[in-house]
């Protein structure tokens, strides 16, 4: 059997594999708290979305790592309006962050009682992204799709881009103009969705509110110019 003839290898050995499993779980906590990233893909604006369920969450610290835009909930139906909208909303103003309005559209209300609702609450600064009007029901049945889309036709009609979320096999019920937006693993076609919901899960580095998981977010789907000549500065 082999010894050791110099009475400080066997420790230096044990020191040096030590600190290799100490860095190695150092490098995987960190890579959990990294901001979770879109798969397969060179992105080039993230965004998260954002309610009343995270609390405070500064936009500043959001801007400083690197988050471009993001999509404030606002209104359900006629009756239910996000108690941090208007906050979120007055401090983007201190930023260089774009931001959207998120809509939730409901079976319980017409679609002059959803936008009757909307302007009252929001009124017409709703940022700079396309207002994204997203189902408040699982079910897809044609009448709720005609609905939505007379809502998305009512928001067109005041100058407004809207994007709906929903995939793109509904765009011949939807007015000329609506985009759409689509969840997925792999990146969508540029061509038919303006914006990905890449993770329901994700994570933001050094944003505590949003360090630990669960944050929808979301990519852009074009060119560095595309967004910046749509919707602002690009934050990196």
């Amino acid at each position: 059997m082999k010894r050791f003839h110099h009475k400080y290898t066997l420790p230096a050995i044990l020191l040096m594999l030590a600190i290799a499993i100490t860095l190695l779980f150092n490098g995987l906590f960190n890579l959990k708290r990294q901001t979770t990233l879109p798969p397969d893909a060179n992105s080039n604006a993230i965004g998260v979305e954002l309610n009343q369920s995270y609390g405070y969450v500064a936009m500043h610290e959001l801007q400083a790592n690197g988050i471009s835009f993001v999509y404030l909930r606002s209104t359900q139906g006629r009756s239910f309006f996000d108690d941090d909208y208007l906050a979120y909303r007055d401090q983007i103003l201190g930023t260089k962050l774009a931001f959207g309005t998120s809509v939730a559209y409901s079976d319980e209300s017409t679609p002059q009682q959803h936008y009757t609702y909307f302007m009252k609450k929001v009124g017409l600064n709703t940022g700079s992204l396309p207002i994204m009007v997203v189902p408040a029901v699982s079910e897809r049945r044609l009448v709720y799709i005609k609905q939505m889309a007379q809502f998305t036709q009512l928001l067109l009609n005041i100058g407004k881009r809207v994007m709906v979320d929903l995939p793109i096999k509904y765009k011949k019920y939807f007015p000329a103009g609506v985009s759409f937006i689509i969840t997925s693993k792999r990146e969508p076609n540029k061509l038919q969705y303006t914006f990905w919901r890449y993770t329901t899960n994700g994570r933001v580095k050094n944003v505590r509110e949003l360090e630990d998981g669960g944050v929808t977010m979301l990519a852009y789907n074009g060119t560095v110019t595309q967004y910046k000549q749509k919707y602002g500065q690009l934050i990196q």
